[in-house]
């Protein structure tokens, strides 16, 4: 199911219909009165059809405002000296495919045109009585048994105390860089060009040539200093926000407030109260890697029809 490209923004109703609203009323008035009246009356016959179409209820989810309760459950983590052990929720229900969090992920991480950390996958399903689609936003697992570190000689990618898949900026390059990527069942860690997405503009944009701290590394995208090209990346969790006690870009900036993040050796933190109950997609489970991004399972509302299941069956 996976692509390589965010979404693209589905133009607005006006634009989609055949005739734009401005258009409708003037042609309205250029027919005669009957006419006018027959075609009015289909346009209200099939708006009330829309509405008549059931509306989904909202989905229900702890009360209060769940990102404060994330960065406070982040901080009282890093204040207890226990090392934690970080985990992603999704749930795509709440995605509107906005790509809000790709956007911050490349402006935090400073990824280039070769490759992201993240991306919104779509999926349509233009049957029922609405047309529907499924936003999956995606991007490392952070393996407990990752794939990519079995392609590549011990010591390139490790397994830190927290749960995070970490890469060796020295030696994850070049060869070893490409085996990774290829290992990567998901398509989530890609190779570095050393490209900036302005550097062949008439001025470079200074976001893209800040010094960024990736794996415990600073590395910079200034002439004469990149560090990056043939380098192996992926998504960290953004490591380095969340050892200052910041939440991952992707996770403050989702509009639909579809992911979470926290510590699950906290019994009561929000991630571990979201999931009671739930029903969890088992797809990546299935294969061996034992994921530490979670995705919710349950069918859209209003739509049964319409789960994890009608991509991965």
């Amino acid at each position: 199911m996976a692509v390589s490209t965010p979404p693209t923004v589905e133009a607005p109703a006006e634009q989609r219909t055949g005739t734009p609203r401005r258009g409708f009323f003037q042609a309205l008035a250029a027919i005669g009165s009957g006419a006018a009246t027959a075609l009015l009356g289909s346009k209200v016959l099939a708006s009330r059809q829309a509405e008549a179409a059931p509306i989904p209820p909202v989905v229900t989810e702890p009360a209060g405002n769940l990102l404060v309760r994330m960065q406070q459950d982040l901080e009282a983590s890093m204040r207890s000296g226990r090392t934690p052990s970080w985990i992603m929720v999704v749930d795509t229900r709440k995605c509107i495919g906005c790509d809000a969090c790709t956007i911050a992920c490349k402006a935090e991480n400073l990824t280039g045109p070769a490759g992201g950390f993240r991306r919104v996958i779509k999926k349509e399903f233009p049957i029922g009585p609405r047309p529907w689609a499924i936003y999956k936003p995606a991007n490392c697992l952070q393996c407990d048994d990752p794939p990519c570190a079995k392609a590549v000689p011990k010591g390139m990618i490790n397994k830190r105390p927290d749960g995070i898949v970490e890469l060796d900026t020295v030696n994850l390059r070049g060869q070893w860089a490409q085996t990774a990527a290829k290992a990567c069942p998901f398509n989530a860690l890609h190779v570095d060009d050393g490209k900036t997405f302005t550097q062949d503009t008439p001025k470079p944009q200074a976001y893209e040539l800040r010094p960024f701290i990736e794996n415990g590394a600073v590395f910079t995208h200034r002439p004469g200093a990149n560090q990056l090209a043939q380098l192996g990346r992926k998504c960290t969790f953004c490591s380095h926000l969340l050892e200052v006690g910041v939440l991952p870009a992707c996770v403050t900036t989702c509009i639909g407030g579809a992911m979470y993040f926290g510590d699950a050796n906290v019994p009561g933190s929000l991630v571990n109260e979201i999931t009671g109950g739930r029903r969890i997609f088992q797809g990546h489970q299935n294969r061996g890697v034992k994921p530490r991004v979670i995705y919710f399972e349950e069918s859209m509302p209003g739509a049964p029809h319409i789960d994890c299941a009608a991509c991965h069956s």
